[in-house]
């Protein structure tokens, strides 16, 4: 490290996903979601071992940070606030309701402090701001086009705007209670799904349907000029009946429903779905009205974007950007030729964007990749599994050669991997670091995937990850996406040789292996395409019904109470006996 390198702490908190992030001189060195320490799904409350984790991976104590860039900024779009608060005075009292008490008893200048953080400047960021700048130096191109757009942050739901060099502006904002984040969160509620962070399951399940109910939705939210969108409030009375979002004691998130029972049921036909409850065609076809609906509002987005940024390329965050259905269509439905996803767009990825933002000039990431930033494993404490476990069995290998030779050989016998090796990925992910995978080719290996590994629903797809350079001869209108942002039609040709990953409409989530940054996961599918003649392999996270396991003592757990058939860490490989697998 220089020593005139400014160090910059990035920090999200209070809503999902809490996290921080490092930068330091023109390197993010690291960033990670507090979840994955705390082991609780969407964790909101400050990011503790997040900026531990932080500080050690750089070796730097907490004394010589000299900035702590915090996302979020309460006196942004103060005139539309004020006169919303004015006209509906109710919301006052219902944006500190139900909080987490500790949270609340613990204000950010007392954190700061037992954190040994109280001495550095404070800066300021506005939320979408951060998240623009979580996006933009993923592009390399001096002009970019940027977009971000999720429920609300500071007020505002989507901003508009681009990035000239190292300077980003916003052009245009859509403000509360106007959200198309709100609307697909209404929508996944409406159809069973309660919990926070719930939307993609309502994307998966969209394969399945027909847009039946496309004409009823248009009328709950309609594009408006010159930017923006307009929600129906009377199906979403959350002016007269505010949202109570509220955080939980052991820290989630929590949003009850917010959409008029009555009126939506009038409009489609149905009662709102029960949770757990059975899915039947209904359920299926307004899943697929809902994403269609979606994707006409976000691509109007674009358009507009677009008459105000005439240019090739355009960057995407907030959580809808998440949306890889629609992001995969981009370059078909819109001007923009070049697409780029923040690997984190929700909010977890603010807190790098609001530290590139303090440093005021182009950042690129420790290591390559975007994504991973996390903590890596130790090599010098891999567990003893077999002292303890005797139906475990262990092996090591000398080199990764000989240790990819071993994995592929169980993969093309149908053997299913956990596999635990490098940093962690930044964002939701998994991406060869902390992943299950598995051969793609058979069709059944889905059904066991999500029935005994991941104890999930049975319509949820599996994403594959794919050798950029075979990427194009498997995929139709296909471009590079690192961080598994996009879906894409697989060829009809090549549908019957990869049935674990193809979805139910003939469509899948890839994500872009490249040697030069991920150089033992490329050199894993590589040797793979080598024995199989397939380029690729299932990638799903690695956890069951948590977060994405971090430290070894994840792995194990999840190994040990899972159907996965072997667990590698490092150059070590654990594999159960036949006859007493899950």
């Amino acid at each position: 490290m220089r020593g005139k390198d400014s160090i910059i702490l990035g920090m999200s908190m209070g809503h999902g996903d809490s996290s921080a992030a490092l930068v330091v001189g023109d390197r993010l060195v690291a960033a990670v979601e507090e979840e994955r320490f705390v082991r609780i799904k969407h964790y909101s409350l400050y990011p503790k071992h997040a900026i531990h984790y932080c500080l050690s991976h750089a070796g730097i104590a907490p004394g010589l940070v000299d900035t702590i860039a915090i996302a979020r900024q309460p006196w942004n779009a103060l005139a539309p606030k004020l006169w919303c608060l004015i006209q509906h005075p109710r919301l006052l009292k219902s944006r500190t309701q139900n909080h987490n008490q500790e949270y609340l008893r613990t204000p950010l200048p007392v954190f700061l402090e037992s954190e040994g953080l109280s001495h550095a400047r404070q800066v300021r960021v506005e939320h979408h701001l951060a998240h623009m700048a979580s996006s933009r130096f993923l592009c390399p191109d001096e002009r970019v086009a940027l977009l971000s757009i999720d429920a609300l942050g500071d007020f505002v739901s989507a901003a508009m705007g681009f990035a000239e060099k190292d300077t980003i502006r916003i052009v245009d904002r859509t403000y509360f209670p106007h959200s198309l984040g709100f609307f697909y969160t209404a929508l996944t509620q409406y159809l069973g799904f309660p919990y926070f962070g719930d939307e993609f399951k309502v994307m998966g399940l969209s394969s399945y349907g027909k847009p039946e109910f496309l004409p009823q939705l248009r009328t709950l939210i309609q594009p408006v000029s010159p930017f923006g969108f307009r929600l129906n409030l009377d199906a979403f009375p959350i002016l007269r009946k505010p949202m109570q979002y509220s955080i939980s004691p052991e820290g989630q998130p929590e949003v009850p429903p917010f959409y008029d029972e009555k009126y939506l049921e009038e409009l489609l036909g149905f009662p709102p779905r029960e949770y757990r409850g059975p899915l039947d065609e209904k359920h299926m076809n307004l899943a697929k009205s809902v994403q269609a609906c979606f994707e006409e509002v976000a691509s109007a987005l674009l358009h507009q974007l677009y008459k105000r940024v005439p240019t090739d390329s355009v960057a995407l965050s907030g959580g809808c950007a998440h949306n890889s259905v629609w992001v995969g269509k981009i370059p078909c439905l819109t001007p923009f030729k070049n697409v780029f996803v923040a690997p984190a767009s929700h909010d977890a990825g603010i807190c790098v964007g609001a530290a590139i933002h303090a440093a005021g000039h182009a950042v690129s990431p420790e290591g390559g990749h975007w994504a991973l930033l996390g903590p890596s494993f130790s090599l010098d404490t891999p567990p003893a599994l077999s002292a303890e476990r005797p139906e475990v069995s262990e092996q090591s290998f000398s080199q990764d050669e000989m240790l990819i030779e071993w994995m592929v050989a169980e993969l093309a016998q149908g053997h299913i991997i956990g596999l635990f090796t490098d940093r962690l990925e930044f964002g939701p992910r998994a991406l060869g670091s902390r992943s299950i995978i598995a051969d793609p080719r058979p069709a059944d290996i889905r059904d066991r995937l999500n029935e005994r590994v991941k104890h999930r629903e049975s319509f949820r797809p599996f994403a594959a990850s794919v050798l950029w350079e075979e990427q194009a001869d498997w995929f139709q209108n296909s471009f590079y996406c690192p961080s598994m942002e996009a879906v894409f039609p697989v060829r009809a040709e090549m549908k019957e040789k990869i049935r674990g990953v193809v979805h139910v409409d003939d469509t899948c989530r890839i994500q872009s292996v490249t040697r030069e940054t991920q150089p033992f996961y490329y050199q894993l599918i590589e040797s793979f395409r080598k024995k199989t003649g397939v380029p690729m392999i299932i990638n799903t996270s690695f956890n069951d019904s948590e977060p994405i396991v971090c430290t070894e003592h994840d792995a194990v757990n999840c190994f040990l109470n899972s159907d996965l058939d072997h667990l590698v860490i490092g150059r070590k490989a654990y594999s159960k006996e036949t006859g007493v697998r899950s």
